[in-house]
């Protein structure tokens, strides 16, 4: 590597890096509900220790480095050395087109590997750190070990060599993803008729379940995979209507 795509690199991930922490802390306060009292919570009068919250968050920060290291690999491997699929003209439609695909495979990617995580081989080792906070909270999104990173999140990278979409696109869907990820792990319904059953787009109850009950609701965009593999929660559709009920009753009362 010379020296020339070495800062580069370090560029790319500065940059990279410091959106996601401004993402994170922006939509972390927002979206922060740890109040044992309060009736917008999915699980009333549970809330994490205190402790748990600092750990998360500081886990967090070290976690998105990592993140925003795999992006940067990835589009140096893509617009210095040009491997990979090279994306064509950009015009709205196709901004509109990748964004979508990105999506799918991503969801596609994060389900099958997210499961895999869960099976007693990998579980302990790996992806067990996640769940200990319990319930989440919007500081727990990024709490994930440097392994579990290279799992899930690799699909940054990877998209890059693979997918014909240009960068900044997969920049923006990166984004999407950490806002909806720090909401779906905040404990209060805010997913609105959009997520209401059967829409295919997840809501915040999709992830609540898969921190409670473990072994379902495993994608982060869509309930499509978990619907054909049986892995949606048995209760999810009822609970999300609930849920979403109450949360327009609180909304309007207030």
């Amino acid at each position: 590597m010379t020296l020339v795509t070495a800062v580069y690199f370090i560029e790319t991930w500065a940059v990279v890096y410091a959106l996601l922490l401004v993402v994170y802390f922006a939509t972390g306060f927002l979206f922060f509900n740890n109040d044992p009292a309060s009736a917008d919570r999915i699980q009333p009068g549970r809330v994490l220790a205190g402790a748990k919250v600092r750990r998360d968050m500081l886990q967090s920060v070290r976690s998105l480095a990592s993140i925003a290291a795999l992006f940067a690999v990835g589009h140096v491997l893509y617009s210095r050395f040009h491997i990979g699929w090279m994306a064509g003209p950009t015009n709205v439609w196709s901004v509109v087109l990748s964004f979508v695909v990105s999506m799918i495979a991503y969801d596609t990617w994060f389900y099958w590997l997210h499961r895999l995580l869960h099976t007693r081989p990998f579980y302990r080792a790996i992806h067990r750190w996640h769940h200990l906070s319990l319930p989440s909270v919007a500081w727990s999104n990024n709490s994930d070990t440097f392994i579990d990173n290279m799992f899930l999140q690799s699909y940054w990278l990877v998209a890059h060599l693979i997918l014909p979409i240009a960068p900044v696109v997969l920049l923006a869907h990166k984004l999407y993803d950490h806002i909806t990820g720090i909401i779906g792990h905040s404990g209060v319904e805010h997913g609105g008729g959009i997520t209401y059953p059967p829409s295919p787009f997840n809501s915040v109850t999709h992830h609540d379940q898969h921190h409670r009950y473990f072994n379902c609701n495993y994608s982060p965009h869509f309930t499509v995979w978990d619907r054909l593999m049986g892995t949606l929660h048995p209760t999810h559709d009822a609970e999300l209507r609930e849920n979403l009920r109450r949360r327009q009753v609180g909304v309007s009362s207030s």
